[in-house]
């Protein structure tokens, strides 16, 4: 995931998801799900929030984000 889907912080895909239509449905201690409709399905996406904010999440994570958002890589990164 680098080079076309290089690795993004956590206010980067924070603006992905509000571009994208989703709104923050809770926030729970380090932690912010968002919630929005991706194909007509509602989804839900956790985005973990790092000590620092220059600090990028992994590779395992920013999978995990656009799973859990629905859509393709190519689509989550339209957004940037």
């Amino acid at each position: 995931m680098s080079g076309k889907y290089p690795p993004l912080t956590p206010a980067q895909v924070e603006n992905i998801l509000v571009k994208a239509g989703f709104s923050l449905k809770r926030t729970a201690s380090s932690h912010n799900q968002w919630e929005g409709y991706v194909k007509g399905k509602r989804r839900l996406v956790t985005v973990d929030q790092l000590s620092r904010s220059s600090e990028i999440f992994g590779k395992r994570l920013m999978k995990s984000m656009i799973r859990q958002s629905g859509m393709t890589n190519d689509e989550f990164y339209s957004y940037r």
